[in-house]
């Protein structure tokens, strides 16, 4: 559902609650943004959108699924009406209905076809390979991929982000906020704007302090919060919580 929904925070965060309110008990979710037969999340939401949807994906409760090259920013291609292959779009030509924008190869390196293979790709590569590459991306501490790591890591070490509880915490026009908590375990509190604009996280309804572990911005990592967080836009993060309570609730949870 979070390759067809707008992408609109209200609509997601909805989304999410309803589809885990509808699971039985012991049941395991799975979230999927991408795939092979609709557009890549740049070429679909922006390209610093992907990174706010890296940070979802990879901090909500069940399995998450990476279709390839997502983890290195590959956008879609544009591909000539006469190098076409997908059956879609050569029964409909000229309707824009062809999936083959986002089926190019993997873009490992600078080299000729971006290191996929010495013969002829079955489909051209983006002009922008040169830069837009794993080798490239390995080198550079505020790339895609280098974010894609760190929050893989994370959540292989944390667990309450590998099996806590999923518990929403606040929603609207343009943020959607939630805590993660295995029982015994560091909790953690995801934030993400999904919008341009800034705003402010103040939800009210909890007190919590922390510290910001990861952040799309990563230079506001490390960064001690406490009951409101003002976010860049495109902004999101994994908050380390020190500790957090309803509002009429004691401290201890």
């Amino acid at each position: 559902m979070l390759i067809s929904l707008p992408w609109e925070s209200n609509t997601i965060a909805a989304a999410i609650d309803e589809y885990e309110g509808a699971l039985p008990a012991e049941a395991w979710p799975n979230f999927v943004i991408g795939n092979h037969d609709q557009p890549r999340i740049p070429s679909r939401i922006g390209e610093q959108q992907a990174r706010v949807a890296a940070l979802l994906l990879l901090t909500l409760r069940g399995t998450p699924t990476i279709y390839y090259g997502e983890e290195i920013g590959m956008r879609d291609v544009p591909i000539p009406l006469h190098e076409v292959q997908d059956p879609q779009g050569l029964n409909m030509p000229e309707k824009n209905l062809s999936r083959d924008p986002e089926r190019t190869p993997m873009q490992w390196d600078s080299s000729e076809n971006a290191g996929f293979t010495d013969g002829m790709p079955w489909l051209r590569l983006d002009r922008t390979f040169l830069r837009t590459n794993v080798q490239m991306e390995q080198r550079d501490k505020y790339s895609n991929l280098t974010l894609y790591r760190r929050l893989i890591q994370l959540r292989q070490q944390e667990p309450s982000l590998m099996t806590g509880n999923y518990t929403p915490v606040f929603s609207d026009h343009q943020i959607i906020s939630y805590i993660r908590q295995t029982e015994g375990h560091t909790a953690f509190l995801v934030v993400l704007n999904l919008t341009h604009r800034p705003c402010y996280f103040a939800p009210g309804t909890i007190h919590f302090s922390g510290r910001v572990l990861i952040d799309t911005f990563p230079e506001q990592e490390q960064q001690e919060v406490r009951d409101r967080i003002d976010l860049s836009g495109d902004e999101a993060m994994v908050v380390q919580l020190k500790e957090w309570r309803p509002v009429s609730s004691q401290p201890g949870a």
